[in-house]
């Protein structure tokens, strides 16, 4: 049977990681709309979509989506997957289309949206500045003297994934031009964390 072209769903808010009945929504998704859900959890893995659509219920973002399980056969799943991207491993590095970072650090996680991290800490009512610019700059001056590795294109964040380990001086030039981060509770888990390893995300 194919495919409906809109499928009733229900939202379901999640928060603080279980789901609250308190805010529920009902609309219609067209199909292309309910793929992108799911594209987002299980990427183009057509029997994971599979399974999703007949399971009827996915988590993606803040919400849970449930409706009722939907057989799909792979001729009506190909044509609906096409348009999404495909990993594109020999894309150059661009860090001019690069939209975010995230430095792993030890069992945490330092996340570094680039609007955020290229602004300047403002001390008595003047920018700090540094030789080099912002901590955003610094980052990407990194990756332009070491070009980071394809891992991936991530479904969810819309984005080429990249990354590299900094290490010696790395690290180093790292802490000192997190002084100038305007975001003070990640400088100060940029100056005193385990640095090991930072996830860049770049728009096509």
């Amino acid at each position: 049977m194919a495919l409906p072209e809109s499928v009733r769903v229900k939202l379901l808010s999640e928060a603080a990681g279980y789901v609250t009945s308190t805010r529920v929504m009902q609309r219609d998704f067209a199909i292309q709309e309910l793929m992108e859900a799911l594209v987002a959890v299980a990427g183009k893995n057509i029997e994971r979509i599979q399974q999703l659509l007949r399971t009827g219920s996915v988590v993606a973002g803040d919400y849970r989506y449930r409706w009722a399980g939907l057989e799909a056969a792979r001729e009506d799943l190909e044509p609906l997957l096409a348009p999404f991207p495909d990993p594109w491993p020999e894309r150059v590095f661009e860090p001019g289309r690069c939209v975010y970072a995230i430095i792993r650090a030890g069992v945490e996680t330092i996340e570094l949206p680039r609007e955020q991290a290229a602004r300047v800490r403002r001390q008595r009512g003047r920018a700090m500045e540094r030789e080099g610019g912002s901590f955003w700059d610094a980052l990407l001056e990194l990756a332009r003297e070491r070009p980071p590795r394809y891992e991936s294109y991530s479904y969810r964040q819309r984005a080429d994934v990249y990354s590299l380990e900094p290490a010696g001086a790395e690290v180093e030039r790292l802490r000192e031009a997190a002084a100038s981060l305007a975001m003070e509770r990640a400088a100060e888990r940029v100056q005193r964390l385990p640095l090991d390893k930072i996830t860049f995300l770049v728009n096509r």
